[in-house]
């Protein structure tokens, strides 16, 4: 029998960085994935996704003033390029990491069959911790699954060629992005949303400008509407877009404890049973990529007895319509509802210099600031390059930095971010680029 000190069930972004982890901290790691290494993440949904986006901008952007530049695309081959010289070549960059931190790596199903014991290809593994890291599926009623028309975001890569028009149910995140992302390829888009804003939880100033831009395109977003039948739906094809389920069926009947939002985790990503943690989707914690290699990380700093926690403080989100979100902390509305004084500010990529000089002019930089510590509460900005820029944002208020340690710092000209520069001067009530109201 095989004896490991470590298994990790599932090599998504939660799965291989942990099994990395792993092994540096001197442990005997095996990683066990039954499909395809990276995950939903690599295969069918960050990488991939944000290959589209960046396509996607090309389609929309052909030219600036005095230039005209005619543009097309092939399917077929946008297609080609994202799974085999995107996907593929960082799939290949995994195998390799993992060989060369000295992680085994098995391909095949992982089930639990008791603390202690994996199952992997009939075979069974004696190990002294495990990591559940399995992720989520799609999650479709039951209703709507036998519909032709329906496809997820894990099937849209499959389609041979793009419907003429496309209904998104799900107005979250990964909805707006395929509605901002496709209708650059000329899809006629609907999107139909339960609730009655797009973007639900998002600072609603920020929303607006999203709002105006789907008009601006065409795209037709319906709120308010819950669909109880497909009938209701007459696009060419359905993307449902409502989110994802963990799955947890390698934890049946093994005594760990799961929750209808996933397997049940405390701070050190430890079950209810002592030497199995979970990490990533499965949890069902915040489903984010960057999210789930924190909390392999952490699991597998316990692992090997380090005894750390994980926060969920200052998490950034970086959202890819087009223009592109990246917010961290609390929105304005958060603010009223709390009861917070705090001051807002503003400033437009109007009048930011490289928004200018890039021919990318619409969008904003909110900034909320506590009043009684002058820190950063929150940061939210819609534009280009915001998914960038937020970042910065989050590393301050990480570390506690007050307005004035901001703007005392250096900012390199002509950036994107600069833009977080010139709201924190209007902050302080010192504005450069724009009249001090």
């Amino acid at each position: 029998m095989e004896r490991y000190d470590v298994a990790i069930i599932g090599g998504g972004p939660a799965g291989y960085p942990c099994a990395i982890r792993c092994s540096q901290y001197g442990l005997k790691t095996v990683l066990i994935e039954k499909s395809q290494l990276g995950g939903c993440c690599l295969n069918t949904g960050c990488i991939p996704t944000k290959t589209l986006f960046s396509i996607a901008k090309l389609l929309k952007n052909p030219g600036i003033d005095g230039i005209s530049i005619s543009t097309s695309f092939d399917w077929e081959r946008v297609l080609k390029h994202v799974k085999v010289s995107v996907v593929s070549r960082l799939k290949s960059g995994i195998s390799m990491l993992l060989k060369a931190n000295g992680v085994e790596y098995i391909e095949g199903e992982g089930l639990i069959k008791e603390p202690g014991a994996v199952i992997v290809n009939e075979k069974e593994l004696s190990v002294k911790k495990i990591v559940i890291a399995t992720g989520a599926r799609p999650a479709i009623p039951e209703i709507f699954c036998n519909d032709p028309r329906i496809i997820t975001t894990d099937t849209i890569w499959n389609l041979e060629k793009l419907p003429e028009t496309l209904a998104i149910v799900g107005a979250g995140p990964v909805g707006c992005e395929f509605a901002s992302i496709l209708s650059c390829f000329g899809v006629k888009i609907t999107i139909y949303e339960m609730l009655d804003t797009i973007l639900a939880g998002r600072d609603a100033e920020i929303v607006g400008t999203i709002e105006k831009e789907f008009s601006k395109k065409g795209i037709q977003v319906k709120k308010g509407i819950k669909i109880n039948c497909s009938d209701d739906i007459s696009e060419e094809k359905i993307l449902w877009a409502t989110g994802r389920k963990p799955i947890v069926e390698m934890a049946k009947d093994t005594g760990i404890k799961v929750s209808q939002s996933g397997v049940e985790v405390d701070l050190t990503m430890n079950t209810n049973l002592p030497d199995i943690y979970a990490a990533g989707d499965v949890t069902g914690k915040w489903q984010l990529a960057y999210v789930a290699t924190k909390q392999g990380e952490i699991a597998a700093a316990n692992c090997a007895g380090k005894n750390q926690s994980i926060s969920y403080q200052n998490i950034p989100e970086t959202i890819f319509t087009i223009p592109e979100i990246g917010a961290v902390g609390i929105t304005e509305q958060d603010a009223q509802k709390q009861q917070k004084k705090v001051k807002i500010s503003r400033f437009p990529y109007m009048a930011l210099g490289k928004a200018h000089a890039a021919g990318s002019t619409t969008g904003i930089a909110k900034v909320i600031i506590d009043q009684e510590s002058d820190k950063l509460a929150g940061v939210h900005i819609v534009g280009d390059q915001a998914s960038e820029i937020v970042h910065i944002a989050s590393i301050a208020m990480s570390k506690g930095m007050k307005l004035k340690e901001m703007t005392d710092a250096y900012w390199s000209h002509p950036t994107f971010s600069e833009i977080l520069m010139e709201a924190l001067f209007v902050a302080e009530g010192k504005p450069l680029h724009i009249p001090k109201r």
